[in-house]
């Protein structure tokens, strides 16, 4: 909850990665219940980006449900969805989103191809759990952070 915690250890800064921070929908919401932050102008993710030496990129879709938990009850509608957030993430010209929800991830990461299709988009952007961003950018190699056990266009991912 409060990036200032990082400062001074982040040994690899993330110097000119566009990340879309994705927040989806449970962590906010119901705002009542959650009492994290304001749940319609969100701050944290931008905040941490930052800490990590990232440029926050700011898209339409951070604060959309993925859709995970109706995946098979109504896969057209949540494809999608998974199709317009990321379609969304990589208008605003995003490197890598990024979520601390592992089901948004999940489903994001998983589902980008069929969600691609689903809207008619060419958008691939690397989806990736907001510890994994984080744990690289402390000096975590790529492999220890599980870079390598994603689906969606990793190899756009330009780390180093």
């Amino acid at each position: 909850k409060n990036p200032e915690l990082l400062k001074g250890k982040v040994t690899r800064p993330l110097n000119n990665l566009k990340v879309a921070g994705y927040y989806g929908c449970h962590i906010l919401r119901p705002q009542e219940i959650m009492n994290h932050e304001d749940g319609k102008h969100p701050q944290s993710l931008e905040r941490l980006i930052k800490t990590l030496g990232a440029r926050n990129v700011e898209f339409n879709a951070k604060r959309k449900c993925c859709g995970f938990h109706a995946q098979l009850a109504a896969e057209h509608d949540v494809l999608t969805v998974t199709g317009q957030i990321v379609d969304s993430a990589d208008k605003a010209q995003a490197d890598v989103i990024v979520t601390p929800c592992p089901l948004c991830q999940m489903q994001l990461d998983m589902y980008e191809p069929e969600g691609r299709e689903a809207v008619h988009s060419r958008a691939e952007v690397p989806i990736l759990h907001l510890q994994q961003l984080v744990g690289f950018a402390l000096g975590m190699s790529k492999k220890d952070v599980g870079f390598d056990r994603h689906v969606s266009a990793q190899e756009k991912l330009k780390l180093d």
